[in-house]
């Protein structure tokens, strides 16, 4: 861990139910698959497990934590939790993969939390994937997708397009669109301005038509006719010049697979 900075204490570690319209199955754009963010292999430092640590790091590189972590981490890279792993605290850095547990708040451009993954706390990103266990507060910009085997139980769920094909329960606000695929379930306050629910798909709760004169107010997407634009105020958690989110798309285009979009 050579690169970090800050000062770092090692310590061993202590031992519905209203059927929805059936329509074809779409082709989804500037949604996000599943692995979206890699797993770090070059310039890492790795927490091991047994380990448990309380630090404030800020470094060039990746992060791999299989310990027990607590504090906040700055990275211009990737932070991977390890299943079995525990993270408590603040990170901002580029990509932000977790597959096992996290409490606190994540400010990145990509956040994907796997299938053995748990977060109490709170997500802003451009893209997320969600695969496991969640609790707490999820804005992103672009697009959220939830997999089958993801559940979100959340105050607030925003993005431009979600996609959800597990369980989501709470306030869920798509300025574009919202898709439930078959099996999949949302229920709760639902604000949108497009449904598209496959059968077998489960709405449940209040839906409002998304009205940009009164959410675009809430803080979450400005400048939806600009795919690359990233909300000023997650660029500043992030702590990227919003211009630069074209930067880090193009550089992804390479890592990500996606779901091919329509050819316009």
């Amino acid at each position: 861990m050579g690169f970090f900075s800050g000062k770092k204490d090692k310590e061993e570690e202590r031992n519905l139910e209203t059927p929805q319209e059936s329509v074809k199955k779409p082709v989804h754009n500037n949604v996000v698959s599943s692995d979206m963010v890699k797993v770090p292999t070059r310039n890492v430092s790795v927490i091991k497990e047994k380990f448990k640590v309380k630090a404030e790091i800020e470094g060039e590189g990746s992060l791999i934590i299989g310990g027990h972590f607590e504090g906040n981490v700055k990275l211009d890279d990737t932070l991977f939790v390890e299943k079995g792993a525990l993270f408590s605290g603040t990170v901002q850095a580029k990509n932000v993969k977790i597959s096992g547990d996290f409490e606190g708040t994540i400010n990145a451009n990509a956040v994907e939390i796997t299938k053995s993954g748990r977060l109490n706390g709170t997500i802003n990103a451009n893209k997320t994937h969600l695969g496991g266990f969640i609790k707490g507060i999820v804005k992103s910009i672009e697009s959220i997708e939830i997999s089958a085997s993801g559940i979100v139980d959340t105050q607030e769920c925003k993005s431009k397009q979600i996609k959800i094909e597990g369980n989501v329960e709470g306030r869920v606000v798509a300025s574009e669109l919202l898709e439930v695929t078959s099996g999949g379930s949302v229920k709760g306050d639902i604000i949108t301005k497009g449904i598209r629910t496959e059968q077998g798909g489960s709405i449940i709760g209040n839906i409002q038509t998304y009205d940009e004169s009164i959410h675009a107010q809430e803080n979450i997407l400005e400048n939806s006719d600009n795919p690359n634009q990233i909300d000023p105020e997650v660029a500043k958690l992030i702590d990227i010049d919003p211009n630069d989110i074209k930067k880090y798309a193009k550089k992804e285009e390479k890592e990500i697979k996606r779901i091919p979009t329509d050819k316009k």
